[in-house]
């Protein structure tokens, strides 16, 4: 299998790495041209020393010679030198030294014949593993010469001292550039949080979200684009919903009319003609969907005008649970699906105590026409959260399908909640009314392979 290739996460985070990878390469350019800068000039004044002195000590060994009348070795001797350098005397074909570490052997020859044939020479030689600088001066006199060789290891220590701390310098603006970039592209990146967290908002419903540009002379015009679009989405929607209120709205009184007939033809038809009350009894179960899908449109629609017709009250969960739970079968084997765990006998959640109980039944009602009936039904607290969990007897809900199952008219694929009867509203009015009252839902594998249909809600007190 192909590996996909790695990406960080966040925007912020490749801004970070792009700023600190730009740091890097600078401090890095910075560093080499520094160093090429440094090393050059410590290396010419170096040169320019070396040779001023043996310039020096060249003239003074020539009119010692001349003058005070003593030998080459004497000479030499009283010659001002550096710690660690050597002077060389070559007079006729005759070399004297100050060392015996350092003759006319260790010399390159091309450096000897230079300097015996009258050309001033500098050049840079090893002598035992260690880098020095030789300069050769001619004397008036042909055939003679002063050589004076220069230790260059204070010099090489520097090189080591600044590149060490170039190194170190170009290393360590790593972490400080990963600070620095992430403390920087916070503030810079932060329009785009907005704009995420208002589109995210929009997704969710909330369609009187806008951006505010905060005088950001960049962002005005992608907030005005934004805010220009979720107005008109906000329109749309509102249009669409008034427009479907009204005509559920108008449906009722006609399904109303339709129902008042329907009883007064089954007061009035044969007690002992069978397909007359079997095309009854499928009429008025055809009769009585239609009313609660215009109930269920009706109400789905008014939400979308923006009605906010919800009175938050506490209300007990357990309690509310056990009322809606006796009214759904009136019967004790239903109620003895019901668990309510100790910790969350007395907890109190903040809803709409109609649309909690809506919420409830539209969830058993889901697991007996599509879940193969309710088989336990349990009220639980998870730390600041109250749960109620409806297991159904059904195939399950398949994980591409978990989230669709909350959308309107959508129903799961591949199973039987795709023959059974419903208009796929019941869900969407759950997750509707539980996400007013400040919580959420969701469906998960059950314990006995089933669907678990599990609603959470903050809690307002506790015990």
């Amino acid at each position: 299998m192909r590996r996909a290739p790695f990406r960080l996460a966040t925007l912020r985070a490749r801004a970070t790495a792009a700023f600190t990878a730009v740091t890097l390469v600078v401090s890095s350019v910075v560093a080499v041209a520094v160093w090429v800068a440094v090393s050059q000039f410590l290396l010419l004044q170096r040169e320019r020393v070396t040779l001023v002195q043996t310039s020096d000590n060249a003239a003074q060994v020539q009119r010692s010679l001349v003058t005070e009348g003593l030998d080459v070795a004497q000479v030499l001797a009283q010659l001002p030198r550096e710690t660690g350098s050597t002077s060389l005397l070559v007079d006729g074909g005759a070399w004297t030294t100050t060392s015996l570490l350092v003759g006319r052997d260790d010399l390159p020859e091309e450096l000897r014949e230079l300097a015996v044939a009258g050309t001033p020479v500098r050049q840079r030689i090893e002598l035992d593993g260690e880098t020095v600088m030789a300069v050769a001066v001619p004397l008036a006199e042909l055939g003679s010469a002063y050589i004076e060789v220069f230790p260059l290891g204070e010099l090489d220590r520097t090189y080591r001292v600044l590149a060490t701390v170039l190194a170190v310098s170009v290393l360590g603006s790593v972490p400080l550039a990963l600070v620095a970039g992430w403390w920087i592209t916070g503030p810079a990146l932060r329009p785009l949080d907005r704009i995420s967290a208002a589109a995210a908002a929009v997704a969710a419903g909330a369609l009187d979200t806008r951006i505010d540009p905060r005088g950001d002379p960049s962002l005005a015009p992608i907030a005005a684009s934004f805010n220009h679009t979720a107005e008109a989405l906000e329109q749309r929607v509102r249009s669409d919903a008034r427009f479907a209120a009204d005509v559920s709205h108008e449906l009722r009184s006609p399904l109303t009319t339709m129902l008042g007939a329907l009883d007064l033809v089954e007061a009035t038809a044969d007690p002992g003609d069978a397909e007359q009350a079997e095309a009854l009894a499928l009429l008025r179960s055809e009769v009585e969907r239609f009313e609660r899908l215009v109930a269920d449109l009706l109400e789905i629609s008014r939400a979308d005008a923006g009605s906010t017709d919800i009175a938050l009250e506490p209300v007990q969960l357990s309690a509310l649970t056990r009322e809606v739970v006796g009214r759904h079968r009136l019967d004790r084997a239903t109620a003895s699906l019901l668990t309510v765990h100790p910790d969350a006998a007395e907890v109190l959640v903040c809803a709409d105590k109609r649309r909690l109980e809506r919420v409830l039944g539209n969830l058993m009602d889901n697991a007996d026409k599509h879940g193969g009936g309710v088989t336990g039904i349990a009220v639980r607290r998870a730390g600041d959260l109250a749960l109620v969990t409806v297991d159904d007897g059904g195939p399950g809900v398949a994980e591409a399908d978990r989230d669709r199952i909350f959308e309107r008219f959508a129903r799961g694929t591949g199973s039987v909640r795709t023959r059974t009867e419903g208009a796929g509203l019941g869900l969407a009015l759950v997750s509707r009314h539980v996400r007013m009252m400040g919580g959420a839902v969701h469906v998960e594998d059950g314990p006995d392979g089933g669907a678990r249909f599990v609603v959470a809600l903050p809690v307002e007190a506790g015990p």
